[in-house]
């Protein structure tokens, strides 16, 4: 009988502990719910991988540009939002109506996707459907503005004409530019 009654005590008191506990663990301050939403957002569930990586940006119902690359690996969190992409990399960008504007090849690119912007990193070739071509080991392009730059050494070729310079601002289809050379700037139409 005696062994009961502590059997019956020990009961009873792993019971109120264990209410204890599971009350206490379900009201979460809203301290310790936003420290949980942040290492949430910390974890692996933010990034993700792709090999054979083959990425189409439409707006307005329009393919803007198509992006290949061999491998990329995507981050997602509040303070940041990139997609790093390993090449050999393929960038098509078209007009609204839908004709091929320039062709852009690379060793590796990053994208960032709020900024809607481009980073082109070595081996940069950007080839316009009229015959122009630039050459350079960095390329920025800021796809809402169309703006491509870079304070890089560059060949930029328009038939019938070749410039090497270190610098250049200028569109897309490499119409509207300007090449920085020894220090000064030389506009060419």
């Amino acid at each position: 009988m005696q062994e009961t009654a502590i059997l019956v005590r020990s009961s009873l008191f792993t019971g109120i502990i264990l209410s204890f506990f599971t009350f206490s663990c379900s009201n979460l301050s809203e301290y310790d719910n936003q420290q949980i939403k942040e290492a949430l957002a910390d974890s692996i569930l933010s990034t993700t991988e792709s090999w054979d990586m083959d990425m189409n940006i439409i707006e307005n119902g329009k393919l803007i540009l198509n992006l290949k690359g061999e491998y990329a690996f995507t981050i997602k969190q509040s303070d940041l939002h990139e997609t790093r992409i390993r090449g050999p990399v393929l960038i098509k960008i078209f007009e609204e109506n839908g004709d091929l504007k320039s062709t852009v090849t690379c060793d590796s690119a990053l994208y960032k996707p709020d900024d809607a912007q481009f980073e082109m990193f070595r081996n940069v070739r950007v080839v316009t459907e009229d015959g122009r071509k630039l050459s350079s080991e960095y390329l920025m392009w800021q796809r809402r503005l169309d703006r491509v730059s870079t304070p890089e050494f560059v060949i930029f070729i328009s038939p019938p004409d070749s410039i090497a310079a270190n610098g250049f601002f200028g569109d897309t289809d490499l119409t509207n530019y300007t090449l920085n050379e020894g220090g000064g700037q030389v506009v060419i139409d």
